[in-house]
Protein backbone atom coordinates (compact mmCIF):
# COMPACT_ATOMS: atom_id res chain seq x y z
CA UNK A 1 0.00 0.00 0.00
CA UNK A 2 2.86 2.36 0.82
CA UNK A 3 4.50 1.57 -2.52
CA UNK A 4 1.22 2.23 -4.39
CA UNK A 5 0.76 5.59 -2.67
CA UNK A 6 4.37 6.67 -3.32
CA UNK A 7 5.02 4.86 -6.60
CA UNK A 8 6.20 8.09 -8.33
CA UNK A 9 9.02 8.46 -5.79
CA UNK A 10 10.18 4.82 -5.86
CA UNK A 11 13.46 4.50 -7.74
CA UNK A 12 15.05 1.21 -6.74
CA UNK A 13 12.04 -1.17 -6.80
CA UNK A 14 9.03 -1.78 -9.05
CA UNK A 15 5.47 -2.12 -7.78
CA UNK A 16 5.20 -5.56 -9.51
CA UNK A 17 8.40 -6.82 -7.84
CA UNK A 18 7.12 -5.70 -4.46
CA UNK A 19 3.80 -7.49 -5.15
CA UNK A 20 5.51 -10.74 -6.19
CA UNK A 21 7.72 -10.58 -3.09
CA UNK A 22 4.56 -10.09 -0.99
CA UNK A 23 2.93 -13.17 -2.59
CA UNK A 24 6.07 -15.22 -1.82
CA UNK A 25 6.01 -13.91 1.74
CA UNK A 26 2.39 -14.99 2.22
CA UNK A 27 3.08 -18.42 0.74
CA UNK A 28 6.06 -18.91 3.06
CA UNK A 29 3.83 -18.03 6.01
CA UNK A 30 1.29 -20.63 4.79
CA UNK A 31 -1.44 -18.09 4.05
CA UNK A 32 -2.21 -19.65 0.68
CA UNK A 33 -5.74 -18.34 0.20
CA UNK A 34 -4.72 -14.71 0.85
CA UNK A 35 -1.76 -15.13 -1.46
CA UNK A 36 -3.98 -16.54 -4.23
CA UNK A 37 -6.50 -13.71 -3.78
CA UNK A 38 -3.73 -11.08 -4.04
CA UNK A 39 -2.69 -12.59 -7.39
CA UNK A 40 -5.74 -11.02 -9.02
CA UNK A 41 -4.57 -7.52 -8.14
CA UNK A 42 -0.83 -7.98 -8.46
CA UNK A 43 -0.64 -10.14 -11.60
CA UNK A 44 -3.50 -8.36 -13.42
CA UNK A 45 -3.63 -9.35 -17.09
CA UNK A 46 -0.11 -10.76 -17.32
CA UNK A 47 -0.77 -14.34 -18.55
CA UNK A 48 2.90 -15.40 -18.26
CA UNK A 49 3.10 -14.39 -14.59
CA UNK A 50 -0.23 -16.13 -13.91
CA UNK A 51 1.06 -19.37 -15.39
CA UNK A 52 4.33 -19.03 -13.41
CA UNK A 53 2.43 -18.57 -10.14
CA UNK A 54 0.11 -21.50 -10.91
CA UNK A 55 3.11 -23.80 -11.29
CA UNK A 56 4.53 -22.47 -7.98
CA UNK A 57 1.24 -23.29 -6.26
CA UNK A 58 1.34 -26.75 -7.91
CA UNK A 59 4.82 -27.39 -6.46
CA UNK A 60 3.53 -26.76 -2.95
CA UNK A 61 0.31 -28.72 -3.57
CA UNK A 62 -2.02 -25.73 -3.37
CA UNK A 63 -3.64 -25.65 -6.81
CA UNK A 64 -7.08 -25.71 -5.15
CA UNK A 65 -6.28 -22.44 -3.37
CA UNK A 66 -5.60 -20.51 -6.56
CA UNK A 67 -8.36 -22.11 -8.69
CA UNK A 68 -11.18 -19.67 -7.72
CA UNK A 69 -9.09 -16.66 -8.76
CA UNK A 70 -7.81 -17.80 -12.15
CA UNK A 71 -8.69 -15.43 -15.03
CA UNK A 72 -11.45 -16.76 -17.30
CA UNK A 73 -11.60 -14.19 -20.07
CA UNK A 74 -8.96 -11.49 -20.13
CA UNK A 75 -6.37 -12.90 -20.14
CA UNK A 76 -6.99 -16.56 -21.00
CA UNK A 77 -4.26 -18.95 -19.89
CA UNK A 78 -3.07 -22.04 -21.71
CA UNK A 79 -5.66 -24.89 -21.68
CA UNK A 80 -3.07 -27.05 -19.88
CA UNK A 81 -3.29 -24.78 -16.80
CA UNK A 82 -7.04 -25.26 -16.44
CA UNK A 83 -6.80 -28.98 -17.20
CA UNK A 84 -4.11 -29.36 -14.54
CA UNK A 85 -6.36 -27.80 -11.89
CA UNK A 86 -9.38 -29.87 -13.01
CA UNK A 87 -7.31 -33.05 -12.74
CA UNK A 88 -6.23 -31.99 -9.24
CA UNK A 89 -9.86 -31.69 -8.13
CA UNK A 90 -10.88 -34.86 -9.96
CA UNK A 91 -8.33 -36.81 -7.92
CA UNK A 92 -9.51 -35.57 -4.53
CA UNK A 93 -12.73 -33.53 -4.63
CA UNK A 94 -15.58 -34.52 -6.97
CA UNK A 95 -17.86 -31.74 -5.73
CA UNK A 96 -15.20 -29.08 -6.27
CA UNK A 97 -14.51 -30.55 -9.72
CA UNK A 98 -18.23 -30.32 -10.60
CA UNK A 99 -18.35 -26.70 -9.38
CA UNK A 100 -15.42 -25.69 -11.60
CA UNK A 101 -16.95 -27.40 -14.65
CA UNK A 102 -20.19 -25.46 -14.09
CA UNK A 103 -18.43 -22.14 -13.48
CA UNK A 104 -15.69 -22.25 -16.12
CA UNK A 105 -16.58 -21.71 -19.78
CA UNK A 106 -16.16 -24.91 -21.79
CA UNK A 107 -13.66 -23.34 -24.20
CA UNK A 108 -10.98 -22.75 -21.52
CA UNK A 109 -9.75 -26.35 -21.73
CA UNK A 110 -9.71 -29.36 -24.02
CA UNK A 111 -13.12 -30.88 -23.31
CA UNK A 112 -12.33 -34.33 -24.70
CA UNK A 113 -9.34 -34.69 -22.35
CA UNK A 114 -11.49 -33.97 -19.29
CA UNK A 115 -14.29 -36.24 -20.56
CA UNK A 116 -11.82 -39.09 -20.91
CA UNK A 117 -10.48 -38.46 -17.40
CA UNK A 118 -14.01 -38.51 -15.93
CA UNK A 119 -14.86 -41.73 -17.74
CA UNK A 120 -11.72 -43.34 -16.31
CA UNK A 121 -12.85 -42.41 -12.80
CA UNK A 122 -16.35 -43.73 -13.51
CA UNK A 123 -14.85 -47.15 -14.22
CA UNK A 124 -13.95 -47.26 -10.54
CA UNK A 125 -17.19 -45.68 -9.29
CA UNK A 126 -19.85 -46.14 -12.01
CA UNK A 127 -22.81 -44.95 -9.88
CA UNK A 128 -21.31 -41.71 -8.62
CA UNK A 129 -24.05 -39.15 -9.31
CA UNK A 130 -21.72 -36.14 -9.08
CA UNK A 131 -19.38 -37.54 -11.73
CA UNK A 132 -22.25 -38.65 -13.96
CA UNK A 133 -23.94 -35.25 -13.82
CA UNK A 134 -20.64 -33.49 -14.50
CA UNK A 135 -20.00 -35.78 -17.45
CA UNK A 136 -23.47 -34.90 -18.82
CA UNK A 137 -22.59 -31.20 -18.56
CA UNK A 138 -19.29 -31.81 -20.36
CA UNK A 139 -21.16 -33.66 -23.12
CA UNK A 140 -23.52 -30.68 -23.39
CA UNK A 141 -20.58 -28.25 -23.78
CA UNK A 142 -19.27 -30.55 -26.50
CA UNK A 143 -22.76 -30.63 -28.17
CA UNK A 144 -22.89 -34.38 -27.64
CA UNK A 145 -26.53 -34.09 -26.55
CA UNK A 146 -27.46 -37.72 -27.08
CA UNK A 147 -24.98 -38.99 -24.44
CA UNK A 148 -25.86 -36.10 -22.13
CA UNK A 149 -29.57 -36.93 -22.41
CA UNK A 150 -29.00 -40.58 -21.59
CA UNK A 151 -27.10 -39.68 -18.42
CA UNK A 152 -29.75 -37.14 -17.36
CA UNK A 153 -32.45 -39.75 -17.82
CA UNK A 154 -30.49 -42.31 -15.83
CA UNK A 155 -30.04 -39.77 -13.06
CA UNK A 156 -33.67 -38.56 -13.35
CA UNK A 157 -32.36 -35.03 -13.54
CA UNK A 158 -34.93 -32.22 -13.42
CA UNK A 159 -33.38 -30.42 -16.41
CA UNK A 160 -33.88 -33.29 -18.85
CA UNK A 161 -37.04 -31.84 -20.44
CA UNK A 162 -35.50 -28.39 -20.68
CA UNK A 163 -32.47 -29.92 -22.44
CA UNK A 164 -34.72 -31.70 -24.96
CA UNK A 165 -36.64 -28.53 -25.80
CA UNK A 166 -33.61 -26.24 -25.83
CA UNK A 167 -31.60 -28.38 -28.25
CA UNK A 168 -34.53 -30.00 -30.13
CA UNK A 169 -33.45 -33.52 -29.19
CA UNK A 170 -36.69 -35.25 -30.20
CA UNK A 171 -34.88 -37.49 -32.67
CA UNK A 172 -32.61 -38.63 -29.82
CA UNK A 173 -35.44 -39.64 -27.49
CA UNK A 174 -37.35 -41.94 -29.85
CA UNK A 175 -35.73 -44.98 -28.21
CA UNK A 176 -35.74 -43.44 -24.72
CA UNK A 177 -39.48 -42.89 -24.30
CA UNK A 178 -39.76 -45.52 -21.56
CA UNK A 179 -36.98 -43.81 -19.57
CA UNK A 180 -38.71 -40.47 -19.96
CA UNK A 181 -42.05 -41.91 -18.82
CA UNK A 182 -40.46 -43.67 -15.86
CA UNK A 183 -38.86 -40.38 -14.82
CA UNK A 184 -41.96 -38.14 -15.01
CA UNK A 185 -44.91 -39.57 -16.92
CA UNK A 186 -47.01 -36.37 -16.81
CA UNK A 187 -44.30 -34.10 -18.20
CA UNK A 188 -43.21 -36.74 -20.71
CA UNK A 189 -46.74 -37.24 -22.07
CA UNK A 190 -47.36 -33.50 -22.35
CA UNK A 191 -44.08 -33.07 -24.23
CA UNK A 192 -44.79 -35.99 -26.57
CA UNK A 193 -48.30 -34.77 -27.36
CA UNK A 194 -47.12 -31.20 -27.88
CA UNK A 195 -44.55 -32.44 -30.40
CA UNK A 196 -46.64 -35.04 -32.20
CA UNK A 197 -45.21 -33.87 -35.53
CA UNK A 198 -41.72 -34.92 -34.41
CA UNK A 199 -42.60 -38.17 -32.62
CA UNK A 200 -45.73 -39.84 -34.00
CA UNK A 201 -48.45 -41.41 -31.87
CA UNK A 202 -47.75 -44.74 -33.54
CA UNK A 203 -44.05 -44.60 -32.57
CA UNK A 204 -44.83 -43.79 -28.93
CA UNK A 205 -47.40 -46.58 -28.63
CA UNK A 206 -44.94 -49.08 -30.16
CA UNK A 207 -42.17 -48.02 -27.76
CA UNK A 208 -44.50 -48.51 -24.79
CA UNK A 209 -45.81 -51.89 -25.94
CA UNK A 210 -43.99 -53.73 -23.14
CA UNK A 211 -45.13 -51.21 -20.52
CA UNK A 212 -48.95 -51.22 -20.80
CA UNK A 213 -49.40 -49.09 -17.68
CA UNK A 214 -47.36 -46.30 -19.30
CA UNK A 215 -49.11 -46.91 -22.61
CA UNK A 216 -52.42 -46.31 -20.83
CA UNK A 217 -51.19 -43.01 -19.33
CA UNK A 218 -50.19 -41.76 -22.79
CA UNK A 219 -53.36 -42.90 -24.60
CA UNK A 220 -55.62 -41.60 -21.83
CA UNK A 221 -54.07 -38.11 -22.06
CA UNK A 222 -54.32 -38.28 -25.87
CA UNK A 223 -58.04 -39.19 -25.61
CA UNK A 224 -58.64 -36.29 -23.21
CA UNK A 225 -57.11 -33.90 -25.74
CA UNK A 226 -58.82 -35.30 -28.81
CA UNK A 227 -61.42 -38.09 -28.91
CA UNK A 228 -60.58 -38.97 -32.52
CA UNK A 229 -56.79 -38.82 -32.99
CA UNK A 230 -56.12 -42.16 -31.33
CA UNK A 231 -59.26 -43.89 -32.56
CA UNK A 232 -57.29 -46.87 -33.92
CA UNK A 233 -56.24 -47.65 -30.33
CA UNK A 234 -59.68 -47.35 -28.71
CA UNK A 235 -60.19 -51.13 -28.75
CA UNK A 236 -56.84 -51.57 -26.98
CA UNK A 237 -57.79 -48.86 -24.49
CA UNK A 238 -60.81 -50.80 -23.26
CA UNK A 239 -58.50 -53.44 -21.77
CA UNK A 240 -56.06 -50.80 -20.51
CA UNK A 241 -58.79 -48.88 -18.67
CA UNK A 242 -60.21 -52.11 -17.27
CA UNK A 243 -56.77 -53.13 -15.95
CA UNK A 244 -55.27 -49.85 -14.76
CA UNK A 245 -57.95 -47.18 -14.47
CA UNK A 246 -61.46 -48.52 -14.00
CA UNK A 247 -62.95 -45.20 -12.73
CA UNK A 248 -62.30 -43.68 -16.16
CA UNK A 249 -63.59 -46.69 -18.14
CA UNK A 250 -67.26 -45.63 -18.09
CA UNK A 251 -66.50 -41.99 -19.12
CA UNK A 252 -64.33 -43.40 -21.93
CA UNK A 253 -67.13 -45.67 -23.16
CA UNK A 254 -69.57 -42.75 -23.08
CA UNK A 255 -67.30 -40.35 -24.99
CA UNK A 256 -65.76 -42.72 -27.54
CA UNK A 257 -67.56 -43.22 -30.82
CA UNK A 258 -64.93 -45.61 -32.18
CA UNK A 259 -64.62 -48.42 -29.62
CA UNK A 260 -66.31 -51.73 -30.62
CA UNK A 261 -69.24 -52.20 -28.24
CA UNK A 262 -69.23 -56.01 -28.50
CA UNK A 263 -65.58 -56.17 -27.45
CA UNK A 264 -66.19 -53.74 -24.60
CA UNK A 265 -69.22 -55.74 -23.43
CA UNK A 266 -67.19 -58.96 -23.47
CA UNK A 267 -64.40 -57.43 -21.36
CA UNK A 268 -66.78 -55.83 -18.87
CA UNK A 269 -68.79 -59.03 -18.57
CA UNK A 270 -65.63 -61.10 -17.94
CA UNK A 271 -64.53 -58.72 -15.19
CA UNK A 272 -68.05 -58.42 -13.77
CA UNK A 273 -68.13 -54.63 -14.24
CA UNK A 274 -71.86 -54.18 -13.70
CA UNK A 275 -72.22 -50.43 -14.24
CA UNK A 276 -70.23 -50.52 -17.45
CA UNK A 277 -72.13 -53.59 -18.68
CA UNK A 278 -75.46 -51.88 -17.97
CA UNK A 279 -74.37 -48.83 -19.98
CA UNK A 280 -73.20 -50.95 -22.92
CA UNK A 281 -76.40 -53.03 -22.98
CA UNK A 282 -78.44 -49.84 -22.97
CA UNK A 283 -76.32 -48.29 -25.74
CA UNK A 284 -76.74 -51.44 -27.83
CA UNK A 285 -80.53 -51.22 -27.45
CA UNK A 286 -80.93 -54.03 -24.93
CA UNK A 287 -82.51 -51.88 -22.21
CA UNK A 288 -84.49 -54.72 -20.62
CA UNK A 289 -81.34 -56.78 -19.97
CA UNK A 290 -79.65 -53.67 -18.59
CA UNK A 291 -82.53 -53.02 -16.20
CA UNK A 292 -82.57 -56.66 -15.14
CA UNK A 293 -78.85 -56.49 -14.32
CA UNK A 294 -79.34 -53.33 -12.23
CA UNK A 295 -82.06 -55.02 -10.22
CA UNK A 296 -80.46 -58.46 -9.85
CA UNK A 297 -76.78 -57.53 -9.58
CA UNK A 298 -76.80 -54.10 -7.97
CA UNK A 299 -80.11 -54.42 -6.07
CA UNK A 300 -80.36 -50.65 -6.39
CA UNK A 301 -83.96 -49.50 -6.82
CA UNK A 302 -82.98 -45.83 -7.14
CA UNK A 303 -80.57 -46.61 -9.97
CA UNK A 304 -83.21 -48.81 -11.65
CA UNK A 305 -85.76 -46.00 -11.45
CA UNK A 306 -83.24 -43.48 -12.78
CA UNK A 307 -82.45 -45.81 -15.66
CA UNK A 308 -86.15 -46.25 -16.48
CA UNK A 309 -86.61 -42.47 -16.41
CA UNK A 310 -83.71 -41.99 -18.84
CA UNK A 311 -85.09 -44.58 -21.27
CA UNK A 312 -88.70 -43.36 -20.92
CA UNK A 313 -90.07 -46.73 -22.05
CA UNK A 314 -93.40 -48.08 -20.78
CA UNK A 315 -92.20 -51.70 -21.04
CA UNK A 316 -89.26 -50.96 -18.76
CA UNK A 317 -91.56 -49.52 -16.11
CA UNK A 318 -93.71 -52.65 -16.41
CA UNK A 319 -90.64 -54.89 -15.96
CA UNK A 320 -89.52 -52.83 -12.97
CA UNK A 321 -92.94 -53.09 -11.32
CA UNK A 322 -93.13 -56.86 -11.94
CA UNK A 323 -89.67 -57.39 -10.47
CA UNK A 324 -90.40 -55.20 -7.43
CA UNK A 325 -93.88 -56.46 -6.59
CA UNK A 326 -92.64 -59.08 -4.07
CA UNK A 327 -89.85 -56.94 -2.64
CA UNK A 328 -91.14 -54.42 -0.07
CA UNK A 329 -88.02 -52.14 -0.15
CA UNK A 330 -88.32 -51.89 -3.95
CA UNK A 331 -92.03 -51.08 -3.67
CA UNK A 332 -91.21 -48.25 -1.23
CA UNK A 333 -88.64 -46.86 -3.66
CA UNK A 334 -91.09 -47.05 -6.55
CA UNK A 335 -93.88 -45.38 -4.60
CA UNK A 336 -91.52 -42.54 -3.70
CA UNK A 337 -90.26 -41.93 -7.23
CA UNK A 338 -92.57 -43.02 -10.02
CA UNK A 339 -95.50 -40.70 -9.26
CA UNK A 340 -94.57 -38.21 -11.97
CA UNK A 341 -93.75 -40.86 -14.60
CA UNK A 342 -96.19 -43.74 -14.16
CA UNK A 343 -99.67 -43.89 -12.67
CA UNK A 344 -99.05 -45.16 -9.09
CA UNK A 345 -102.39 -47.00 -9.20
CA UNK A 346 -100.78 -49.54 -11.57
CA UNK A 347 -98.36 -50.43 -8.78
CA UNK A 348 -100.75 -50.11 -5.83
CA UNK A 349 -103.32 -52.49 -7.38
CA UNK A 350 -100.66 -55.21 -7.67
CA UNK A 351 -99.47 -55.07 -4.05
CA UNK A 352 -100.49 -58.27 -2.32
CA UNK A 353 -102.87 -57.91 0.58
CA UNK A 354 -101.13 -58.19 3.92
CA UNK A 355 -97.65 -57.38 2.59
CA UNK A 356 -95.70 -55.27 5.05
CA UNK A 357 -94.14 -52.31 3.24
CA UNK A 358 -91.67 -50.01 5.05
CA UNK A 359 -92.78 -46.38 5.33
CA UNK A 360 -95.94 -47.03 3.31
CA UNK A 361 -97.83 -44.15 4.91
CA UNK A 362 -95.10 -41.65 4.05
CA UNK A 363 -94.95 -42.99 0.49
CA UNK A 364 -98.71 -42.62 0.03
CA UNK A 365 -98.61 -39.10 1.46
CA UNK A 366 -95.85 -38.24 -1.00
CA UNK A 367 -97.89 -39.63 -3.92
CA UNK A 368 -100.88 -37.49 -2.87
CA UNK A 369 -98.64 -34.45 -2.53
CA UNK A 370 -97.14 -35.10 -5.97
CA UNK A 371 -100.62 -35.52 -7.43
CA UNK A 372 -101.79 -32.30 -5.78
CA UNK A 373 -98.75 -30.52 -7.17
CA UNK A 374 -99.54 -31.82 -10.66
CA UNK A 375 -103.14 -30.57 -10.35
CA UNK A 376 -101.90 -27.14 -9.26
CA UNK A 377 -99.44 -27.03 -12.13
CA UNK A 378 -102.13 -27.99 -14.64
CA UNK A 379 -104.52 -25.37 -13.28
CA UNK A 380 -101.78 -22.76 -13.44
CA UNK A 381 -100.95 -23.73 -17.01
CA UNK A 382 -104.65 -23.63 -17.93
CA UNK A 383 -105.02 -20.12 -16.54
CA UNK A 384 -101.97 -18.96 -18.49
CA UNK A 385 -103.27 -20.63 -21.66
CA UNK A 386 -106.73 -19.06 -21.34
CA UNK A 387 -105.26 -15.63 -20.62
CA UNK A 388 -102.92 -15.90 -23.62
CA UNK A 389 -105.75 -17.08 -25.89
CA UNK A 390 -107.99 -14.20 -24.82
CA UNK A 391 -105.21 -11.69 -25.29
CA UNK A 392 -104.43 -12.99 -28.79
CA UNK A 393 -108.14 -13.06 -29.69
CA UNK A 394 -108.50 -9.42 -28.68
CA UNK A 395 -105.40 -8.53 -30.63
CA UNK A 396 -106.76 -10.31 -33.72
CA UNK A 397 -110.09 -8.55 -33.35
CA UNK A 398 -108.42 -5.14 -33.08
CA UNK A 399 -106.33 -5.92 -36.14
CA UNK A 400 -109.35 -7.00 -38.16
CA UNK A 401 -111.27 -3.87 -37.19
CA UNK A 402 -108.60 -1.60 -38.64
CA UNK A 403 -109.27 0.11 -41.96
CA UNK A 404 -107.48 -0.94 -45.14
CA UNK A 405 -106.05 1.68 -47.47
CA UNK A 406 -107.32 1.45 -51.06
CA UNK A 407 -105.85 3.78 -53.72
CA UNK A 408 -105.45 3.97 -57.49
CA UNK A 409 -102.47 1.60 -57.44
CA UNK A 410 -104.56 -1.35 -56.24
CA UNK A 411 -106.06 -3.69 -58.83
CA UNK A 412 -108.88 -6.22 -58.93
CA UNK A 413 -107.38 -9.67 -58.46
CA UNK A 414 -109.91 -11.11 -60.92
CA UNK A 415 -110.00 -8.72 -63.89
CA UNK A 416 -106.63 -7.06 -63.09
CA UNK A 417 -108.03 -3.57 -63.82
CA UNK A 418 -107.67 -0.72 -61.29
CA UNK A 419 -109.92 -1.27 -58.30
CA UNK A 420 -111.06 2.40 -58.28
CA UNK A 421 -112.89 3.82 -61.32
CA UNK A 422 -111.29 6.64 -63.25
CA UNK A 423 -114.38 8.79 -62.64
CA UNK A 424 -114.76 9.14 -58.88
CA UNK A 425 -118.26 10.55 -59.29
CA UNK A 426 -119.62 7.25 -60.57
CA UNK A 427 -121.00 4.79 -57.99
CA UNK A 428 -118.89 1.62 -57.55
CA UNK A 429 -118.78 -1.41 -55.31
CA UNK A 430 -115.77 -3.51 -54.17
CA UNK A 431 -114.92 -6.30 -51.76
CA UNK A 432 -111.71 -6.22 -49.71
CA UNK A 433 -110.71 -9.35 -47.77
CA UNK A 434 -108.50 -9.37 -44.70
CA UNK A 435 -105.84 -11.18 -46.70
CA UNK A 436 -105.52 -7.81 -48.56
CA UNK A 437 -106.83 -9.20 -51.86
CA UNK A 438 -109.36 -6.86 -53.54
CA UNK A 439 -112.14 -7.53 -56.09
CA UNK A 440 -114.83 -5.64 -57.93
CA UNK A 441 -118.07 -6.94 -56.48
CA UNK A 442 -119.28 -7.98 -59.89
CA UNK A 443 -116.05 -9.96 -60.46
CA UNK A 444 -116.73 -12.29 -57.51
CA UNK A 445 -118.90 -15.41 -57.95
CA UNK A 446 -122.48 -15.01 -56.75
CA UNK A 447 -122.86 -16.66 -53.31
CA UNK A 448 -125.05 -19.75 -53.24
CA UNK A 449 -128.02 -20.20 -50.98
CA UNK A 450 -126.25 -22.96 -49.04
CA UNK A 451 -123.11 -20.90 -48.52
CA UNK A 452 -123.96 -17.19 -48.52
CA UNK A 453 -120.48 -16.14 -47.28
CA UNK A 454 -117.98 -14.89 -49.81
CA UNK A 455 -114.36 -16.15 -49.89
CA UNK A 456 -111.13 -14.91 -51.45
CA UNK A 457 -110.72 -16.99 -54.60
CA UNK A 458 -106.91 -16.79 -54.50
CA UNK A 459 -106.45 -17.90 -50.88
CA UNK A 460 -109.09 -20.63 -51.24
CA UNK A 461 -107.28 -21.98 -54.30
CA UNK A 462 -104.00 -22.11 -52.37
CA UNK A 463 -105.64 -23.90 -49.44
CA UNK A 464 -104.66 -21.06 -47.19
CA UNK A 465 -108.19 -20.63 -45.96
CA UNK A 466 -110.62 -17.88 -46.73
CA UNK A 467 -110.41 -14.29 -45.61
CA UNK A 468 -111.59 -13.99 -42.09
CA UNK A 469 -114.18 -11.32 -42.88
CA UNK A 470 -115.58 -9.25 -45.67
CA UNK A 471 -115.36 -5.56 -45.84
CA UNK A 472 -117.68 -3.95 -48.35
CA UNK A 473 -116.90 -0.48 -49.34
CA UNK A 474 -119.53 1.39 -51.31
CA UNK A 475 -119.34 4.81 -52.51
Amino acid sequence: MAAEISQKNIKRHKILDIGLAYINHLVEKGEYDIAARKCQKILGKNAALWEYEVYKFKEIGQLKAISPYLPRGDPVLKPLIYEMILHEFLESDYEGFATLVREWPGDLYNNSVIVQAVREHLKKDSQNRTLLQTLAELYTYDKNYGNALEIYLTLRHKDVFQLIHKHNLFSSIKDKIVLLMDFDSEKAVDMLLDNEDKISIKKVVEELEDRPELQHVYLHKLFKRDHHKGQRYHEKQISLYAEYDRPNLLPFLRDSTHCPLEKALEICHQRNFVEETVYLLSRMGNSRSALKMIMEELHDVDKAIEFAKEQDDGELWEDLILYSIDKPPFITGLLNNIGTHVDPILLIHRIKEGMEIPNLRDSLVKILQDYNLQILLREGCKKILVADSLSLLKKMHRTQMKGILVDEENICESCLSPILPSDAAKPFSMVVFHCRHMFHKECLPVPSMTSPAQFCNICSAKHRGPGSAILEMKK
